[in-house]
């Protein structure tokens, strides 16, 4: 329940998160919309237009962060207004994590409303390196405890571009999968609340 009341200015929205994108999602997304641009279906055709492979369509993008919004809000609010930069691309792979920030929190005419700074992170997987646990170290992994994905091998990957780590631990083995992260939207939105 989302309560007018008990929001405060600085709050974050929970993360919102799809993925990880397929191309069939692509193409299916492609037949839906009407949106037959090749550079989100056909690998070659994306190469060509310097694109290191497809990309995933930007309202597709845009509908995962309006989603998060509306699913959050529920009947207890509604989506009145939003604007929105495409700001990074949205690969085969990724996982799309939309978040928000209450910025501005007011009444006006009788009615409640929250101004929200709006962004969406693609997260990439590029490499998970895999290695026994020992009790006292790690011991150095061999090529076979390592996989690399798409974006480690298609150049996917920016100079500069934040890298995160995530650690899980397995019985006798520790797996260490590092991804790339950037905002793929960034934008405003205003939202009502009714209670």
């Amino acid at each position: 329940m989302v309560s007018f009341s008990e929001i405060e200015e600085g709050y974050e929205i929970p993360p919102y998160i799809k993925g990880p994108i397929t191309r069939e999602q692509l193409k299916e997304y492609a037949k839906a919309s009407g949106d037959g641009n090749p550079i989100h279906t056909d690998e070659s055709i994306a190469v060509m237009a310097g694109l290191k492979g497809v990309i995933a369509h930007g309202l597709l993008d845009m509908a995962y962060l309006i989603q998060g919004l509306v699913n959050w809000l529920g009947e207890d609010g509604q989506l009145k207004d939003i604007d929105v930069q495409f700001r990074g691309m949205v690969r085969p792979g990724d996982m799309v994590h939309s978040k928000a920030k209450v910025i501005k929190k007011y009444q006006e005419g009788g009615k409640k409303f929250l101004d929200l700074e709006i962004w969406q992170e693609a997260v990439t997987p590029i490499a998970t390196i895999a290695s026994p646990l020992t009790m006292d170290k790690m011991e150095p992994p061999s090529d076979s405890d390592v996989k690399l994905y798409e974006a480690a091998y298609r150049g996917w990957i920016k100079e500069g571009q934040k890298i995160i780590m995530e650690q899980k631990k397995e019985q006798n083995k520790i797996e260490h999968t590092f991804y790339g992260v950037q905002n793929s939207i960034i934008g405003n939105a205003k939202v009502e609340l009714f209670k």
